[in-house]
């Protein structure tokens, strides 16, 4: 009996390493092959990399703008991972990563970008191929986090707004399927922020793409929100010259007289907002007395008009651009809009894609730039089209999240993207759910930015609590798309100093739109048409 065991170990231990050596000469054999019926498609590298192994991208050759929070963690399993380049022009072309998984479990996944979208996200690739997804992702067609590669180069622009991902899905599903020699089951996207928006792009122009997406803070209307930021920044300025500007005590302030005044509208006085929208603080109250100046107790005149402006749409000549900020979200807001890599973003759009000028300058933005924006823009830095029909027809699903204390991609917008889905398609939110549903998460900044609240749900590497679908915003698009399970309630996990290794602080079921979390009977409770 022990002889026999011990040879179905050997046997089972034999047979692993052979599986082991094969894939690895599968994946060293797609070098030598190429990709069939892609003719303007090269491979530059196939490599075999066993579970662990460390990506030094610098070394490669990486643009350094793209190192940092991105760069692939040690890897969760064995993959062959697949470098190649693809002519979209004779002026353009695109760099795509697939990382093909030994535990393949027949399903696809494509991974967006963010910003002016130069860079593959390696960390949502080993995201994706720790749940046995064949993971693809693409550099959008230029290197780096500037916008300045698309000066006078249409073909760029044209790969960033839409032709990168496209071609990096179709490009993809050929590499996943000669690699396995078989045709994947189902197709996913997972994406935040510019990768939101090329989720829903996807959806609204390639409904064939996927039957999954997951699109996080989406940044609809692309083009407005930097014409928004201009507008900031030329009402509170960059510093004290400038009478309304807001200095971080300021801000702090501000903080602590919206939660005063809001923090319990929902039943709990914990410092999360559960629905920003019903927060309406009086802002006079921060008003100086007169003959007073700013001080870290309140603000002048000029700063509390400035600090209505930005909680205010902004319209020129009647013409909605953005949404104003949300309640809730000053001090993540005023950090970001003054990062560097914010600013050097609206002068890239204004430069590159609006006017054509390298030398246009912050301090020369006017309201009606916004317009000339907006004309000059791709549609594809809109996708505001309403009409979901086609990708609904086929079966598709969508799973819209979005942050309530996002600092620049401003919540308000996907609340008026789904209002504008439902009018548009005559669709009451019951309907909506059958293949269209949106969760507002929270306490939450932008993407993986953090924040009070239960922001971990799921939506990248590290930001996981738990495998299981509830806990887990991609899983919980695979069990509806594969089993039915449309879901009421994406649950978050806070950790204790955002720390894992610490344990939970707690958890949060966040509803379902258009119901709220309201703090009743001692316990939490998603309520519809609630009126805090």
């Amino acid at each position: 009996m022990h002889m026999c065991k011990a040879s179905l170990i050997l046997s089972l231990i034999a047979s692993s390493a052979q599986g082991y050596e094969t894939f690895k000469s599968k994946c060293a054999a797609l070098s030598t092959n190429g990709i069939s019926g892609s003719e303007k498609t090269n491979i530059n590298f196939a490599q075999f990399l066993p579970a662990q192994s460390v990506i030094d991208l610098a070394a490669e050759g990486v643009n350094q703008t793209c190192l940092g929070s991105d760069d692939a963690p040690p890897l969760p399993t064995n993959i062959c991972r697949v470098s190649l380049s693809v002519s979209t022009s004779d002026t353009s072309g695109v760099i795509i990563e697939a990382w093909l998984p030994e535990n393949w479990s027949g399903r696809f996944l494509s991974v967006g970008n963010g910003g002016f979208g130069g860079c593959i996200l390696y960390a949502d690739l080993a995201y994706g191929v720790s749940y046995g997804f064949a993971t693809v992702g693409t550099n959008n067609g230029h290197n780096g986090t500037s916008g300045g590669a698309f000066y006078n180069q249409p073909e760029v622009l044209e790969d960033f707004v839409w032709r990168a991902l496209y071609t990096g899905v179709v490009v993809g599903k050929k590499v996943t399927k000669q690699f396995y020699g078989k045709e994947h089951t189902k197709s996913y996207y997972l994406g935040c922020s510019l990768g939101g928006l090329q989720g829903w792009g996807a959806v609204q122009s390639y409904p064939e793409l996927f039957d999954g997406v997951v699109a996080g803070a989406p940044a609809i209307g692309f083009d407005a929100m930097f014409s928004w930021i201009a507008f900031l920044y030329k009402t509170l300025g960059f510093d004290n010259s400038n009478e309304a500007f807001l200095s971080p005590g300021h801000w702090a302030l501000v903080h602590k007289t919206v939660m005063s005044q809001c923090d319990s509208l929902d039943g709990l006085e914990d410092g999360i907002l559960e629905d920003s929208r019903q927060c309406h603080p009086d802002l006079s109250a921060l008003l100086c007395p007169a003959g007073a100046t700013a001080s870290s107790d309140c603000l002048t005149a000029p700063q509390v008009h400035a600090l209505k402006k930005v909680y205010s749409p902004y319209t020129v000549n009647g013409t909605f651009i953005n949404s104003g900020t949300n309640h809730g979200a000053a001090p993540g807001f005023s950090d970001a809009i003054y990062r560097p890599v914010v600013q050097t973003w609206v002068l890239d759009f204004f430069r590159y894609i609006v006017f054509s000028d390298p030398s246009w300058d912050l301090t020369q933005y006017k309201d009606e730039d916004a317009i000339t924006g907006m004309r000059a823009s791709p549609p594809g830095l809109h996708s505001k089209n309403g009409n979901l029909s086609a990708f609904r027809n086929r079966g598709g699903k969508v799973l819209h999240w979005h942050g309530q204390l996002d600092q620049v991609v401003v919540i308000e917008n996907s609340d008026r993207y789904y209002d504008h889905v439902s009018q548009t398609m005559n669709a009451s939110p019951a309907e909506l759910d059958e293949f269209y549903r949106y969760f507002r998460i929270s306490g939450t900044l932008h993407c993986r930015a953090g924040g009070p609240g239960a922001h971990v749900i799921g939506q990248t590497w590290g930001l996981n609590s738990t495998d299981e679908p509830e806990d887990n915003i991609l899983l919980r698009m695979v069990e509806w798309v594969e089993h039915g399970k449309g879901p009421d309630f994406v649950r978050g996990t806070k950790f204790v100093d955002n720390d894992r290794k610490k344990g939970v602080a707690f958890t949060r079921d966040h509803c379902k739109h258009p119901a709220v979390n309201m703090h009743k009977d001692g316990k939490w409770q998603c309520i519809t048409d609630a009126h805090l």
